[in-house]
């Protein structure tokens, strides 16, 4: 299945996401532990069940063809086609004005969390822009869904996992923190006598310097 294939991503175990001469990707999955709960529940098994549920929701993501459990090497693989467009990490630095499409992105985040995503690997080399302008997720094994909006505690979380990452917070807080936090609660349902205790809370836990 590999041979020909193009290393995209690899660490110190070897390579992690590969492009097939099709295009194809195949994604490769390391189980850690011999007992842990990728052995019952595959992350590529994940990986297949969050593509599914955020296309039951509309959002643009990655289309999986199948799953696989390589046990000479301990690895679980799944094979998809790609998501078209560019990662959102690459558009910020091709562009002069970045508070248009932050805004934006804010809204789309704002949305997620209305719907009971919570995406664990929300950083900018994970969201998508397509083609016409939508925002889509990738490396969704990491997505968890629930049957409500998230809890202002699950939200502030994931703010956090946005800010932990240098460059996505830099763009951020050149483009105003503020800004982007405005378009967030207008796209959200946190009641008002909530928002304010929302947003000190994320004052105090986010940090706010751009180095």
């Amino acid at each position: 299945m590999v041979a020909g294939a193009r290393v995209l991503a690899a660490d110190k175990y070897g390579a992690k996401v590969l492009q097939l001469p099709d295009g194809l990707m195949l994604k490769l999955f390391r189980r850690k532990r011999r007992l842990s709960s990728a052995v019952v529940w595959p992350y590529a098994k994940r990986f297949e069940r969050g593509a599914r549920k955020l296309r039951d929701r509309q959002i643009p993501t990655v289309e999986v063809v199948g799953t696989y459990r390589v046990k000479s090497v301990r690895r679980d693989a799944v094979v998809y086609c790609p998501l078209e467009g560019k990662p959102l990490r690459q558009v910020l630095r091709d562009l002069n004005n970045q508070k248009a499409l932050l805004t934006r992105f804010a809204a789309f985040f704002a949305s997620l969390h209305e719907g009971g995503i919570y995406f664990r690997a929300t950083h900018f080399g994970n969201v998508v822009v397509t083609p016409n302008g939508e925002f889509g997720l990738i490396d969704v094994s990491e997505a968890c869904f629930s049957r409500s909006a998230l809890s202002l505690s699950k939200r502030v979380r994931n703010f956090k996992v946005i800010f932990r990452h240098r460059g996505d917070r830099e763009a951020i807080l050149a483009s105003g923190f503020e800004l982007f936090l405005d378009s967030y609660l207008e796209n959200s349902s946190i009641p008002l006598d909530d928002r304010q205790s929302f947003v000190r809370w994320l004052w105090s836990v986010i940090p706010l310097e751009s180095s």
